[in-house]
């Protein structure tokens, strides 16, 4: 994520003054910090588009190097605007998205109606999983994720174990599936808020 939201040091377009001083309102945020967001943005867009599509994200330097590339683009662009076969995602969307990564305060951190909640953070982490978007994880969910992450360096007969007894472990109700609420259930015990936050964006 970091590749994403590190900024350039480009002057800011006033063309997106009103814009950026109206999101940084709406979140709670100072007008800097959104400009400098807005600024990284731009550098995404490298044709000048006012929007960035899937090619300019894939083509972050850095991240292309992340084995988790295509879900987290497919992340933000579950947020994008849809017309005629095209995806066009705007600033205000990929902050949106971004804002996830947020650190949460104290008084926040179960607060659903809070983008960078620890359940929205949950959330965030789920959807890695589900590489079909259709709201639940498989036992071969799981398996793409483990070769994603490994690559060829492990048998896949062994990934195919480790997923197996993931879902073994985690699948309350035996329906082969690992729901939202019984993922939530097992990162019961993991930090979110602290693992899922980046510094910069307080």
């Amino acid at each position: 994520m970091g590749n994403l939201i590190s900024y350039c040091d480009d002057k800011s377009d006033l063309k997106f003054r009103d814009e950026d001083n109206a999101l940084a309102a709406k979140w709670q945020m100072s007008e800097k910090k959104v400009s400098l967001l807005r600024k990284r943005f731009n550098s995404i867009d490298r044709e000048a588009k006012g929007f960035s599509t899937r090619g300019d994200l894939l083509s972050v330097k850095g991240l292309v190097l992340n084995p988790f590339i295509d879900r987290i683009v497919e992340i933000f662009f579950q947020k994008a605007d849809r017309k005629e076969g095209e995806e066009k995602l705007y600033f205000s969307q990929f902050l949106e998205t971004v804002l996830i990564f947020r650190p949460v305060k104290e008084r926040d951190v179960n607060n659903p109606d809070k983008v960078n909640s620890r359940i929205n953070k949950v959330r965030f982490a789920y959807r890695m999983y589900d590489l079909d978007n259709d709201g639940s994880i498989s036992k071969d969910e799981i398996l793409g994720v483990l070769v994603m992450m490994v690559g060829p360096h492990v048998d896949k007969e062994q990934l195919e174990e480790i997923a197996e007894r993931a879902m073994r472990e985690v699948d309350d109700d035996a329906d082969n599936t690992m729901s939202f609420e019984e993922y939530a259930k097992i990162m019961e015990r993991v930090a979110v808020e602290e693992k899922m936050s980046i510094k910069f964006l307080e």
